[in-house]
């Protein structure tokens, strides 16, 4: 591993340097592969004037170098090949240069001018191929062994053919072409390393500023989001402080409407058609008040501090009641809540009940299910403490969306449908006394919540409808859910 790795300081820029250049190493491989097939047959024209007696043994010989660079070549187009691009581009000029040295040796040994091929393919390496310091001084090291075994031979073992020279000339030139050869091995090694340091560089500051722009780009995005869900939010604040004055209002001609009923029942006693009547009436604003009374409830919330004894059978109903022009005719079951109390607020607890069940409504009613749908709400002891399911047979949801769905402000509704702060909300409560919640889901069939609160004593009495709270905080309503 080059230095530069070592000093990167990011395990996920050197990952990505070494794909980068693995994908260099692959596309400049087929480059020299091309190349060694094209230019090596092409030097048969060389023989035809320089050893005329050695054109055709030399033209057998490039021919079967080509027969051996092209499976190569073709073998950088496999995925095997791919993966080990820095063994797969070593042949194309390792095969070069036996070949080179193997024409050297059938011709005049170190007196030959075929030694400057070795150049050729040194030079190629070092200018086409992305090899490292090492890489480079190794392929000097072996390309100096290999002709000066080629030349050795060539005076040991002359083959037939071959052209005879003084044996004093021919070491000569050996030392002096391996010289060469040395310095320009040495001259390619070096530029291999300093274009290697330079292109990785490049590359950090390319990857640098590619890093920086995404962030930057997910970065505004949030804030555009975040800007739209505060807006929104500034809304639902407002509209909440006009809900708590708007029913004040409304609670003083209720009672002044009440007491007048009140009389009129006194004066219609004898008439039992006008009587039943104002009985009906009295229903119905009875209703109203309760709808009232759990609106004030929401515009006043008690303090989180103060955790009371409550039913959770009560508050569900108070919930339903909220939601009841949500739910309309969506069927709710109940399993198990009239028998259980919870310790905590419980009018933060009638919030999470109202929205996970408009969520619940939402998803039954978002595409045609072929079943009718249905919420149950249950209630199971865990020790010390109280499970809640809500759950619903509706459209479930995605599996890449469900460790998103606590997340403020993610919502898998249309834009403008919803703003993703509901079970956002409804997770901040729930920690906040105590619990935890969890979201269970299959696509196309269910959805389930589920969240635990603090059981009441086994000895606490049994609670009724609660009182309005005297303690009075910010306003608060229910948020639309995911």
């Amino acid at each position: 591993m080059e230095v530069a790795y070592k000093h990167s300081g990011s395990g996920e820029l050197t990952a990505a340097y070494q794909e980068y250049e693995r994908s260099l190493r692959i596309r400049q491989a087929k480059l020299a592969y091309f190349l060694g097939m094209f230019l090596i047959p092409s030097g048969w024209m060389l023989d035809y004037f320089v050893y005329p007696s050695l054109i055709w043994p030399n033209l057998k010989v490039r021919l079967v170098c080509c027969l051996f660079l092209l499976p190569c070549w073709l073998m950088m187009f496999t995925n095997w090949g791919k993966r080990h691009a820095r063994i797969t581009d070593k042949p194309c000029t390792i095969i070069p240069t036996v070949i080179v040295c193997w024409m050297i040796y059938t011709s005049e040994g170190a007196l030959s001018p075929y030694y400057a091929g070795l150049n050729f393919v040194l030079v190629g390496a070092c200018l086409v191929l992305p090899y490292t310091f090492r890489e480079g001084a190794w392929f000097t090291f072996f390309l100096m062994v290999v002709y000066s075994a080629a030349c050795l031979m060539h005076g040991v073992l002359r083959p037939a053919g071959a052209v005879d020279k003084l044996l004093s000339l021919a070491s000569g030139s050996l030392a002096a072409n391996l010289y060469f050869l040395f310095g320009n091995g040495m001259i390619c090694a070096a530029a291999c390393h300093y274009r290697f340091l330079r292109r990785f560089e490049d590359f950090r500051l390319r990857h640098e500023l590619d890093v920086n722009n995404h962030e930057l780009e997910t970065t505004l995005h949030k804030l555009q989001e975040t800007e739209v869900q505060l807006v929104q939010s500034e809304k639902m604040n407002a509209l909440g402080k006009l809900s708590a004055g708007l029913l004040h209002e409304i609670n003083n001609p209720l009672n002044f409407t009440f007491m007048a009923l009140q009389v009129a029942e006194q004066e219609a006693a004898e008439n039992d058609g006008l009587k039943e009547t104002l009985q009906d009436i009295g229903q119905g604003m009875t209703r109203i008040r309760s709808v009232i009374s759990d609106l004030r409830a929401f515009a006043y919330p008690s303090k989180l501090s103060s955790h009371d004894l409550f039913s959770l059978d009560e508050a569900l109903t108070s919930a339903l009641r909220l939601v009841a022009h949500e739910i309309g005719d969506v069927a709710c079951d109940r399993e198990g809540l009239k028998c259980h109390q919870a310790c905590g607020t419980k009018t933060q607890i009638v919030h999470v009940f109202m929205n996970l069940l408009v969520n619940s409504v939402h998803a039954l009613k978002s595409k045609p299910l072929g079943r009718p749908p249905k919420i149950t709400i249950s209630c199971a002891p865990r020790g010390d403490r109280v499970e809640v399911s809500v759950h619903d047979n509706g459209m479930g949801v995605k599996p890449e969306h469900l460790s998103r769905l606590l997340e403020p402000f993610f919502t898998t509704k249309e834009p403008g449908q919803g703003t993703g702060l509901g079970l956002s909300i409804c997770h901040t409560i729930v920690k906040n006394h105590g619990g935890d919640i969890r979201i269970e889901s299959e696509e196309g069939q269910w959805t389930k919540v589920t969240f635990d609160l603090a059981a009441a004593p086994a000895d606490a009495p049994a609670t009724h409808m609660d009182a309005l709270p005297r303690e009075i905080s910010e306003p608060v309503l229910a948020g639309s859910g995911a």
